[in-house]
C-alpha cells in the first residue's frame, strides 16, 4: 500500500550497516509470539524481526525502554538527559547510535509512549517522535499517527512544564491523581476535557467513555484523573487507554517503571547496557522509590540479546511476576 503524508517531526539519516547488530541470543518463546511488530528491511537488517505476544483484552500492553551504565543508572548528576549515558561510551558511539535508533523502533510500535513530567524537564524543548524516517513511514502504512499519544505522568501537577514544546505541538495526555486534576485544571491554558477521578473500572460506563474521546480528542487535551488523593491507580489508568484505542504504551520515566512493576503490570522492557561505570548518588530506576525484598520480587526472562561491540548491548526482558521458589 502506498502511503502519501507529511511528517514536520525531525529525522536522523541512520547509516544502517554501522549501526547493524549482532543477535546472540533468541528465547524459544518468540517462535509463539503471534503478532508481527512495525518494521522494514532496514529494521530487520540492523536487529531482526520483531514480533510480540497476544495483547491484554482488558488494558495496554507495557513496554520499557532504557539506556544503563553497569551499574543501572539512568542518568549523570552533572548531565542528566537520558541520552548521556549512551553517548558518554567512548569505545563505540556507534553503538550509541544504535540505542537511540532502538528507542525509536519501539517508539514506533506504541500507540502512546509514557513521559514523567520531570524527564520533560530535563530534556527541554525535545520531541518524543519516530526518527526513522522509514519505521516512522510504515506506522502510517498501519493507519497510526505518525507518532503516538505521549501520556505526561505527574502526581500533583505541579513538576508540569505546560510551555514545554512537547505539550505545546504534541498530541498529549495527561495522566494524574484527584489532587493533579485539580492544579492542572487551575494551571492549563489549552482547552481540554477530563475523565475521572476514578479509582476502580467499576466506575464508569465504558461506551460513554469512548464517546468522549471520540467527540473531544481532536480539539482538546485529555486528562486522565485516577486514584485518590495524589496517587494514582495505573490499572485504571491502563484500561481507559485500551478503550481510547492505545494497545500498546511504552514508559520512558525511570519512576514509572518501577512502580507499573510493582503493580505487576510491567509486561516487557529493552534494556540497553552501555558499558560506562557512574556510581554514587546518580538515578537510577526507581530512585527514591521503596524498593522490592528478596521475598518478593518481578523476574524476567531475556526474550533476546544483541551486541554492537564489547562495549554495547541490547536485552529485552518479559517480565514475570509470583514466582514460586522452586523445590
Amino acid at each position: 500500500m502506498s502511503c502519501q503524508y507529511n511528517s514536520d517531526y525531525p529525522k536522523i539519516n541512520y547509516d544502517y550497516e554501522k549501526i547493524k547488530l549482532n543477535r546472540i541470543f533468541e528465547n524459544e518463546i518468540l517462535k509463539e509470539y503471534p503478532n508481527q511488530g512495525i518494521q522494514t528491511q532496514d529494521s530487520k537488517k540492523v536487529y531482526g524481526n520483531l514480533k510480540f505476544p497476544d495483547l491484554p483484552k482488558d488494558r495496554a500492553y507495557t513496554m520499557a525502554a532504557f539506556v544503563t551504565s553497569i551499574d543501572g543508572k539512568v542518568a549523570y548528576l552533572d548531565d542528566p538527559a537520558g541520552p548521556v549515558v549512551a553517548k558518554s561510551n567512548r569505545l563505540d558511539s556507534q553503538g550509541a547510535e544504535a540505542d537511540f535508533w532502538i528507542l525509536n523502533l519501539m517508539r514506533a510500535n506504541c500507540d502512546a509512549i509514557f513521559a514523567g513530567a520531570v524527564t520533560i524537564q530535563k530534556e527541554p524543548d525535545g520531541t518524543v517522535c519516530i526518527f526513522d524516517k522509514g519505521l516512522e513511514k510504515a506506522r502510517v502504512e498501519k493507519g497510526l499517527k505518525p507518532a503516538p499519544w505521549v501520556v505526561v505522568c505527574s502526581l500533583d501537577g505541579t513538576d508540569i512544564p505546560f510551555n514545554d514544546k512537547v505539550i505545546r505541538e504534541q498530541d498529549v495526555i495527561f495522566n494524574t491523581s484527584p489532587v493533579g486534576l485539580k492544579y492542572i485544571e487551575e494551571n492549563m491554558s489549552k482547552e481540554y476535557f477530563s475523565v475521572g477521578p476514578f479509582n476502580s473500572i467499576d466506575e464508569y460506563n465504558n461506551e460513554q467513555m469512548v464517546d468522549k474521546f471520540i467527540n473531544n480528542k481532536d480539539s482538546k487535551i485529555p486528562i486522565i484523573a485516577t486514584g485518590q488523593g495524589k496517587q494514582t491507580n495505573s490499572k485504571v489508568l491502563l484500561n481507559i487507554l485500551k478503550l481510547w484505542g492505545i494497545d500498546k504504551a511504552m514508559v520512558e520515566s525511570p519512576s514509572y517503571f518501577h512502580s507499573l512493576l510493582k503493580d505487576k503490570l510491567l509486561d516487557e522492557a529493552t534494556l540497553n547496557y552501555s558499558c560506562v561505570y557512574i556510581g554514587g548518588d546518580a538515578v537510577g530506576l526507581g530512585k527514591g522509590m521503596k524498593p522490592f525484598t528478596s521475598i518478593e520480587h518481578p523476574h524476567t526472562e531475556m526474550l533476546t540479546i544483541h551486541n554492537h561491540s564489547p562495549s554495547f548491548f541490547y536485552f529485552r526482558h518479559k517480565f514475570v511476576y509470583d514466582v514460586e521458589p522452586k523445590i
